[in-house]
């Protein structure tokens, strides 16, 4: 696996067909393995959170770089400053600015890695599963959330095998695991909301026989329809977050993650100049 460091987390930067081969050869070894899809607001949590950043750093085989913004920040650490540090701050700030106003037009840029939506690697996931006879479970979301969600993906993958759901709490960890266990499952989906997902995949999935694990966030709403997703040209201008804060206005609170990412990132470069 390659990887890149944005705000000392790391990133994997294969593309999604290489991370789903890579994926393909786990499932055929007996250790399992977690998955992460961090965006800006997981990166900025894992500032603070030392147990987050070690499950990111050490424990995840794999991080999908699930949002613009880290595109953002991998192209920006790269920006070449002059030596004199008068006119390499002058650039950086100018640079740095200029660049935020051009974060929607990166998507297509593909200097260094592409981004990979979680929820859209769900699907993808899935349908991996289904070529290979690989068995799925869902844990999380709401009350008959998870249920919902598993209907939608055997409905638009037919022959997908959707072996067991739970909405049960993080709390209940021994059951959970009993009843993983008997489902003989694969592949687990669990949405209980970063970091919560994560931590739980640290602790319990080498307890419950699945040799994937990997933490959904709110994919489980999307796919029950609970909560419209962006539509397909909003997310390819990294406009999505905009898309759930005007369907959601209570996420101001969660996105103002966003330009801490940015301020946290041009702190970070401005480290660089001597």
């Amino acid at each position: 696996m390659s990887a890149i460091k944005v705000l000392d987390v790391k990133i994997s930067t294969e593309n999604e067909n290489e991370i789903l081969s890579i994926i393909s050869g786990y499932l055929e070894k007996s250790k399992p393995r977690i998955i992460v899809t961090p965006n800006t607001e997981i990166i900025v949590s894992a500032q603070s959170n030392d147990q987050l950043k070690e499950i990111l750093n050490k424990k995840s085989a794999i991080n999908l770089p699930d949002g613009v913004g880290l595109l953002w920040a991998a192209n920006f650490q790269q920006l070449n400053l002059p030596d004199t540090p008068f006119w390499a701050y002058l650039k950086l700030v100018t640079f740095w600015g200029w660049s935020i106003l051009t974060i929607p037009f990166l998507s297509r840029s593909k200097k260094i890695f592409s981004r990979i939506s979680g929820s859209d690697f769900v699907l993808s996931l899935a349908d991996l599963a289904k070529n290979k006879k690989y068995r799925l479970f869902l844990l999380g979301g709401g009350i008959t959330v998870a249920e919902r969600a598993a209907l939608k993906l055997q409905t638009d993958i037919p022959d997908l095998r959707v072996v067991g759901v739970s909405s049960k709490n993080p709390e209940d960890a021994d059951e959970v695991v009993e009843m993983i266990k008997k489902s003989r499952a694969d592949i687990l989906l669990v949405a209980y909301g970063s970091p919560k997902q994560e931590i739980w995949l640290s602790r319990y999935l080498g307890k419950t026989g699945c040799k994937i694990g990997i933490g959904v966030g709110g994919t489980f709403d999307f796919l029950a329809e609970i909560r419209p997703r962006a539509p397909k040209w909003v997310r390819s201008f990294g406009l999505e977050w905009l898309h759930r804060l005007i369907n959601e206005p209570k996420r101001i609170f969660r996105q103002m993650a966003i330009p801490k990412f940015m301020w946290l990132n041009l702190v970070e470069k401005a480290k660089s100049i001597k």
